[in-house]
C-alpha cells in the first residue's frame, strides 16, 4: 500500500509563529493550555474556540500554501438540539488560519456571526477573555461585534 504521506513536503509540526518545530517540542507546546488556545468565548451557551493545531489543517498536503496551524470552531450547548433553520450552520462552522492575527480575525468574525444569529442583544452575554489573560472589562464588545 505505500506511505499515505509520501507526497507531504516539508515539516509535520509548526509553532505559533509558523516555525517548524520538532515533534518533541510539539508535545510540549500542546499540553500547555496557554499556548494552545488562542481565544475563546461563550454567548448563551455557544462556544467559540480558536486553537493552535501545530499541524497543517491543509487537507491539500500538494498545495504551495503556508500551513493551516490554527482552528476556529463553533460548539452549541450541550443541551441544544439543534432545529432551527437559523441556527444550524453554526454548528457545522469551522474554518483554519495560517497565522495566529488571521486567527485571532477569524475567531472575532466567528464570535461576531453568533451574536448575528443569536440576535443583537445577545452582545451582551458574551463571557471569556478575549486572548488568554486579559478581562472581559479590557475587550471593546461593541467594536468586536
Amino acid at each position: 500500500m505505500g506511505d499515505p504521506f509520501r507526497f507531504a513536503r516539508g515539516p509535520l509540526f509548526w509553532d505559533r509563529q509558523g516555525r517548524p518545530i520538532d515533534v518533541m517540542d510539539f508535545a510540549r507546546k500542546h499540553e500547555d493550555l496557554d499556548y494552545h488556545f488562542v481565544a475563546q468565548h461563550w454567548v448563551r451557551g455557544w462556544q467559540v474556540s480558536t486553537i493552535w493545531l501545530g499541524l497543517n489543517g491543509n487537507l491539500n498536503l500538494l498545495a504551495k500554501v503556508p500551513p493551516l496551524i490554527f482552528e476556529t470552531m463553533i460548539f452549541p450547548p450541550p443541551d441544544v438540539t439543534i432545529s432551527s433553520d437559523h441556527l444550524d450552520d453554526l454548528d457545522d462552522y469551522r474554518d483554519r488560519h495560517a497565522t495566529e492575527e488571521a486567527a485571532q480575525a477569524g475567531h472575532d468574525r466567528a464570535l461576531a456571526w453568533v451574536v448575528e444569529k443569536l440576535g443583537p442583544e445577545s452582545v451582551a452575554d458574551i463571557t471569556g477573555p478575549l486572548v488568554p489573560g486579559t478581562s472581559d472589562d479590557t475587550a471593546d464588545w461593541d467594536q468586536l461585534c
